[in-house]
């Protein structure tokens, strides 16, 4: 009963910190690849992100600036030219 105790609590010791923060003995720069891992991930999201935003602005800006079509009186409807050429 009292080595099933302490299994529970050296289990619950291992739970509370994550296991790429522990340092390990046979590696010591194993936090520092873990840190230089979680900061190459960080850098590619954000420039994911960067890329999607240009993007989206890009087709927003494309957007806009296309000219609303011409609906006054003087309208022709596609295909009905004045059969002038060169005027």
């Amino acid at each position: 009963m009292r080595s099933l105790i302490l299994a529970g609590l050296g289990l619950s010791a291992l739970v509370a910190t994550p296991a790429s923060a522990q340092v390990q003995q046979t590696n010591p720069n194993a936090a520092n690849q873990s840190m230089e891992a979680g900061s190459q991930m960080r850098a590619l999201r954000q420039e994911q992100t960067t890329q999607s935003d240009m993007l989206r602005m890009d087709v927003q800006r494309n957007q806009a600036a296309t000219p609303a079509p011409n609906t006054g009186p003087n309208a022709l409807p596609p295909g009905s030219g004045t059969g002038v050429i060169g005027r």
